[in-house]
């Protein structure tokens, strides 16, 4: 189990916060280590006690782009600083449920569960009774029966919903079960509740289901939505999900508090930056909706690539020439490597030119609450790595060389900046090792101009990578979950 996890647990036995894990709870020990998320059930009297122990460790909420959030219900994210571990905490303070993909009926159960629940969970993590948890699944699955669409996500998941049903009903008596009834849910009739409890135990058909689960509906009719409201609303999100699923857009929708993120990976040649930004990413997007651009490399856009088709056909007939001549041995001079960071003016207006678009184009994410990771952003004062590299030298240089420095000055100031930086000779062992090195002057003298990046507006963060690559990773995750506090300072 995880130690962060069971730290935020003490103290809410510390602070006398009424609690208790309420779903799920034979998968307990897996969400205690951080596999799964942590449904909480918590008490509204207690709700601002409960709040400070998660802003204190450094929690924050998140909602779901685009969807309006179900009330009472809440998801809170934390991170463990010793293992990156990202916590997933589903915080409830009424019960509002009834399905997978729409939460919609309020069960009124809230009291029962927490008079029940002792610590009887690992590190005495507080549970409900084993009745008062199994009154509350059979409801939550026949609210879920007339729905189409959750009836096909209850066959689809029914492995997995008759072992927790197992687990549950090899724990209870049957007498305090109907006492729990009798005392809190009059209304559900102790028969009504053993003929669907019996309809899951021994799977009955599809149509009883649906009419049980159409009783179980009239009793606990208290809902957020309309039942016609609610069918569209879960038609859109399923359809939608399936849809995005289809065409391969798997990102997450959920962001966090209180908005996007733009963070940038910026160094050397070999620095470790890629792979850095790579993780980063992969990280994030388990959880949150996440975008990753190279900007040092960026795709070419529909207004640049025919100026790029008619480049890469020139230095095609270049090159043949130059093997026509027999000119294959060529070398650059090394008084000419600081060339090497200069190409062709034409080369460089069409890098800005690709490197705006695709920062405006995955910029608006951030407005929306996204995280935009990038790899290597452009120099935001004077020249240097993937700025501005024209030298005015004539007429025709100097006009590219203003639209150059127009395109990067349009750039928004990164959130957060990585410095990746390594010993050069690092640098220069990881360069050579690479499947295609790049030229060691070349190296050098993109090493020289790292040492001058400049974010005045910016957080940066000097990351050393001759670190292990554990160390590192740790270091960057940490930075990025903390990077309000960094505002602060």
């Amino acid at each position: 189990m995880n130690e962060f996890i069971l730290k935020i647990f003490d103290e809410f036995h510390k602070q006398k916060i009424s609690y208790c894990h309420f779903k799920s709870n034979n998968k307990l020990v897996d969400a205690l280590s951080g596999v799964d998320d942590l449904d909480l059930l918590v008490s509204q009297a207690d709700r601002d006690k409960f709040l400070q122990v998660l802003v204190t460790n450094g929690f924050r909420i998140a909602s779901d782009r685009g969807n309006a959030p179900t009330p009472y219900v809440s998801h809170f994210y934390g991170v463990d600083d010793k293992t990156g571990l990202i916590v997933h905490l589903h915080v409830y303070f009424k019960i509002i449920t009834g399905g997978s993909i729409l939460k919609n009926h309020w069960i009124s159960v809230e009291k029962m569960f927490l008079d029940s629940a002792e610590p009887l969970g690992p590190n005495g993590v507080y549970i409900p009774s084993a009745e008062a948890d199994l009154i509350l699944f059979v409801i939550r699955k026949f609210i879920e029966q007339p729905s189409l669409i959750e009836h096909y996500l209850f066959i689809k998941d029914f492995d997995n919903i008759m072992k927790e049903l197992e687990w549950l009903n090899d724990r209870i008596s049957i007498t305090e079960l109907h006492k729990l009834l009798e005392n809190w849910l009059p209304s559900f009739s102790t028969l009504l509740f053993d003929k669907c409890l019996n309809a899951l135990l021994n799977p009955s058909s599809t149509l009883h289901r649906i009419y049980l689960g159409i009783r179980v509906r009239r009793i606990f009719d208290k809902t957020v939505y309309s039942s016609f409201e609610a069918s569209i609303r879960r038609s859109i999100l399923f359809f939608g999900a399936h849809a995005r699923g289809r065409l391969g857009f798997l990102r997450n929708n959920r962001i966090l508090y209180p908005g996007g993120l733009l963070i940038s990976f910026v160094g050397s040649e070999a620095s470790g930056k890629s792979t850095s930004a790579k993780e980063a990413f992969e990280w994030l997007s388990q959880r949150f909706d996440v975008t990753y651009i190279h900007l040092g490399k960026p795709e070419k856009n529909w207004r640049t690539k025919p100026f790029w088709v008619v480049i890469k056909i020139y230095s095609k007939i270049k090159l043949l020439l130059i093997k026509f001549k027999k000119s294959s041995s060529y070398k650059i001079a090394p008084s000419s490597s600081l060339q090497l960071n200069l190409p062709n003016p034409i080369v460089c207006v069409l890098d800005s030119m690709d490197r705006k678009y695709w920062l405006n184009k995955n910029y608006s994410s951030v407005l929306k609450g996204g995280i935009l990771i990038t790899d290597r952003y452009p120099n935001m004062v004077g020249n240097g790595l993937d700025s501005s590299r024209i030298t005015p030298i004539s007429r025709f240089s100097s006009v590219l060389s203003k639209i150059e420095k127009s395109n990067y000055s349009s750039f928004p100031y990164p959130d957060l900046v990585f410095k990746m930086m390594a010993p050069l000779e690092t640098t220069l062992e990881r360069n050579s090792q690479r499947p295609v090195p790049e030229p060691e002057l070349f190296v050098r003298d993109r090493y020289e101009l790292a040492k001058n990046i400049k974010f005045p507006l910016a957080n940066i963060i000097e990351i050393d990578t001759s670190d292990k690559i554990e160390i590192t990773s740790l270091q960057i995750k940490n930075s990025i979950w903390s990077v309000q506090d960094h505002n602060k300072t």
